[in-house]
């Protein structure tokens, strides 16, 4: 008698592609342009960038005019640059909206466990996530803070006020550049809150005060090191490279690896809490 035995079945191997980084980078392109809370965000961001410009360069415009044009008769008369550069207060703000929400609020809502999902390596999304934001809100800020000088230069020329630009670059370009850089900082450092934080909220709330409060109460504190500090701080260092120069100094790249560094040090520790956390 024959016996026929069957073959052993074969092992079944399951593949997993790993999601690549450009992919997670056009995932979180379509998520954060998706989210109608950040299209509103960069709306009014843009009206409160552009529109005090011209708004304010009328002003001070109208005084110049009754004044007869005399600018010893007006108290203080800024230049249109300095009008222009007035919106970056505003756009920092929005740029923390944006970046705190890109993690925090896909937390709240669960879809962060299934991005997790299709792209479990974990400090490569927020790698992504921390790209995509900060290269929208630097295109963003750029493009609102250039289009602030247009205005303003549009509105101030007609009442004579003085653009305040000896050099192109120094006075305008880099300025804008830096404006830009600041924003985007502040969108990664937002970010990183979020994912530490964990809440929307709380990392938007902490991201101003960092920015706004916290200078004002280390200008009260008696002590000597406050200043050193009050230097250090997020909101100068990014105001001081947002600012127009004469030339690069020393000074200039201090502050403007101290704002890089707030960014990045949010950065990776809201990749620590997330890498050791459940989503």
């Amino acid at each position: 008698m024959t016996t026929t035995l069957a073959a052993p079945a074969a092992r079944t191997t399951t593949v997993t592609a790993r999601t690549g980084f450009a992919s997670m980078m056009k995932a979180e392109w379509i998520s954060l342009t998706s989210l109608r809370g950040n299209t509103i965000s960069l709306i009014v961001g843009a009206l409160l960038v552009i529109a005090p410009a011209a708004g304010f360069a009328f002003l001070y415009g109208k005084d110049l005019q009754d004044a007869g044009g005399d600018l010893t008769a007006v108290p203080w008369v800024p230049t249109i640059a300095q009008l222009s550069g007035q919106g970056i207060m505003f756009a920092i703000a929005v740029a923390a909206l944006v970046g705190a929400a890109s993690v925090a609020k896909e937390h709240s809502t669960g879809s962060l466990r299934t991005q997790l999902t299709a792209a479990p390596r974990r400090f490569t999304l927020i790698a992504a996530k921390a790209t995509v934001v900060a290269a929208t809100v630097f295109v963003s800020a750029v493009v609102l803070l250039g289009l602030a000088f247009l205005a303003a230069f549009a509105v101030g020329s007609l009442y004579g006020l003085e653009t305040g630009i000896d050099n192109p670059f120094f006075g305008l370009i880099l300025p804008i550049l830096g404006g830009g850089v600041f924003s985007a900082a502040v969108a990664v450092f937002a970010l990183g809150l979020g994912a530490m934080l964990r809440s929307e909220t709380w990392a938007v709330t902490l991201s101003l005060v960092v920015l706004y409060v916290l200078p004002v109460l280390i200008m009260t504190v008696p002590w000597p090191w406050a200043h050193d500090v009050y230097d250090a701080l997020l909101f100068n260092t990014g105001a001081s490279i947002a600012s127009p120069i004469d030339s690069f100094t020393g000074d200039y790249v201090v502050d403007l690896v101290i704002t890089l560094a707030w960014a990045g040090v949010a950065f990776f520790g809201g990749a620590a809490v997330m890498n050791r956390k459940d989503a």
